[in-house]
């Protein structure tokens, strides 16, 4: 006997409305109770208006017995198809168990295929996507100096265009400039080159981090040139001084010049920037107008790459960007010596973010698209596979239709040992990631933006468990639609 359907008895459901059989039953009890009215001495409309007082709402005892209808009905259906899940995943593992090879073959195939895309989706997932760890990481930007008349991008900033976007610009909350150097490192367990980013005093105000241990500078330091403290990376802490407490007032040499370290920043922060060669150990603040520095300052002096700012709330990309176009032309205007006609110097705005992983951005994304096609590529052959296996059991689908059951509960049944295997085999790919993360980062370019904070967490596996039912819905696919077409 073939079972119906279930959205065939959903349907019969609704058609045999549960409102009609309560007014039949309600009518039956107040024509009732009106007849008892009726022969106590009341005429027909008293007896009417008394039976309604009686029985009160009527409409909202229709609309009550509906809800407790669908609501029974719907607890009837969530509970079949549960009962009908757990039958599905009992045959598919009984079909799988039967054929051990195949079944393994398949999931570690897709392991193979999931694991690539999950690899590379971590790496895209902690660059490209996930915010900076910064306060408002979006209303942080990049302020570049281009001469477009000489073809010339990112040509670098002076002390006095710096001062310009603080006092002029109108956009921004606050703006610092930085120059990063490689400096010797003196005073730790060993002699050690570092990179040391010397930035305005502003710096960590700006970007709203605190130190772990210490303090940070703040504009209440500033001075014209290096103001004699630092302050250094945990990483550094950790490499050079062993993670010690006490670290605060040591005094250390950098390029034989002394400063004093007055904080140490969280393992988590980064300098939200490019550097030369990998993160930044020591932060020192300057004013960039005193020795070592060209004095006096004058806007030919392009010493800083650039500038980096935090847009005033409310002020979008758009609007910082023609401002910023307006006040270049004013500037030009100020000072043509400067700034020549025929050289077009103008002040460009970025993200930082967009800053940060531009170079590496179109690789991951050409890498992302490349491992999803491998994936397809793995779908494809392993549904062939599956299909081939499918023709051998043409019998025994035959056999069961002909038992009762519909061509829709086979096809399903092939899914379901699909997504399975797909399920272990994400499982796997997610243990094999989380084993060779730290083996496959070795392995890439120290030069990587954010590499330190490349990790798989929630939204990895979240990634997984897509791939591995998207992958088993593609692979079973095929062959529930040709076991669909078996004749009864």
């Amino acid at each position: 006997m073939t079972r119906e359907p279930m959205f065939r008895r959903y349907l019969r459901f609704w058609r045999a409305d549960p409102r009609r059989d309560v007014d039949d039953e309600l009518e039956f009890h107040l024509a009732m109770r009106a007849e008892e009215f009726q022969k106590s001495g009341m005429n027909r409309e008293d007896a009417e208006r008394a039976t309604r007082d009686r029985f009160g709402d009527v409409n909202g005892i229709h609309a009550e017995v509906e809800r407790m209808a669908v609501r029974r009905y719907a607890r009837q259906l969530r509970v079949q198809w549960i009962d009908a899940l757990q039958q599905d995943v009992r045959l598919a593992v009984r079909s799988l168990r039967a054929k051990p090879g195949y079944a393994l073959a398949l999931a570690l195939t897709l392991a193979l295929g999931i694991g690539a895309n999950l690899a590379i989706f971590t790496v895209v997932n902690s660059v490209l996507l996930r915010p900076l760890p910064l306060a408002e990481p979006e209303r942080l930007v990049r302020v570049f100096d281009d001469v477009k008349g000489a073809g010339a991008n990112d040509v670098g900033m002076s002390v006095p265009e710096l001062e310009d976007l603080s006092t002029r610009a109108g956009v921004f909350d606050d703006v610092s400039g930085m120059l990063g150097a490689s400096a010797a490192l003196e005073g730790g367990d060993r002699v050690e080159r570092v990179e040391l980013l010397g930035t305005t005093p502003n710096y960590f105000e700006l970007l709203q981090a605190s130190a772990a241990h210490g303090r940070v500078y703040t504009k209440a330091d500033a001075k014209p040139g290096f103001i004699g403290t630092v302050v250094i990376s945990d990483a550094l802490w950790r490499r050079q001084f062993g993670a010690d407490v006490n670290i605060l007032g040591k005094s250390i040499l950098l390029d034989e010049d002394p400063y004093t370290i007055i904080g140490v920043m969280p393992p988590n922060f980064r300098h939200p920037g490019a550097t030369l060669s990998g993160d930044v150990d020591v932060w020192g603040g300057t004013g960039f107008s005193a020795d070592p520095f060209p004095t006096p300052v004058t806007r030919a002096a392009r010493i800083l790459p650039a500038a980096i700012a935090r847009l005033k709330r409310g002020v979008t990309l758009q609007q910082a960007q023609s401002r910023l176009d307006a006040m270049a032309n004013e500037l030009a205007q100020e000072y043509p010596g400067d700034y020549p006609a025929e050289l077009r110097w103008s002040l460009r705005i970025e993200p930082v973010q967009s800053t940060l992983t531009g170079n590496v951005r179109p690789t991951l994304v050409i890498l992302l698209g490349a491992v999803s096609f491998l994936l397809l590529i793995v779908c494809v052959n392993l549904a062939s596979l599956m299909l081939a296996r499918s023709s051998a059991r043409m019998r025994d689908f035959a056999v069961r239709q002909a038992l009762g059951a519909s061509r829709g509960r086979i096809a399903r049944q092939l899914l379901t040992e699909s997504v399975l295997v797909a399920l272990v085999g994400g499982i796997a790919a997610v243990v094999a990631l989380r084993l060779s993360l730290g083996s496959l980062l070795a392995l890439m370019p120290a030069d990587v933006p954010r590499l330190n904070e490349i990790h798989a967490n929630w939204q990895v596996v979240l990634a997984a468990l897509a791939l591995s039912l998207t992958s088993g819905l593609l692979i079973g696919s095929a062959p529930a639609y040709y076991a669909t077409g078996t004749d009864s």
